[in-house]
């Protein structure tokens, strides 16, 4: 599966959201797309973000899902060094 890293600002992440986020992020626990998010760093309102998915598209609704707006010009595809 494809690695992809994001980034966009973080305006007000939903609380709610963030708890789900970081239980994903802990469980390895894939989306019903398929995106599995890997990790998230937050700095100064900008937040990246790390995750294995089929494609770009995926990656943008899954944060819908998670209340933050993603366009496809934010995400690439990376690979790892593990």
């Amino acid at each position: 599966m494809a690695k992809y890293l994001d980034h966009h600002k973080v305006v007000q992440m939903p609380p709610q959201a963030a708890q789900k986020m970081i239980g994903d992020i802990k469980a390895g626990r894939a989306d019903s797309s398929g995106v599995k998010p890997l990790n998230a760093f937050i700095a100064k309102n900008e937040m990246w973000c790390l995750a294995e998915a089929p494609n770009v598209d995926t990656i943008c609704k899954a944060h819908e899902a998670y209340g933050l707006k993603l366009g496809k010009g934010d995400v690439m595809e990376v690979n790892t060094l593990v």
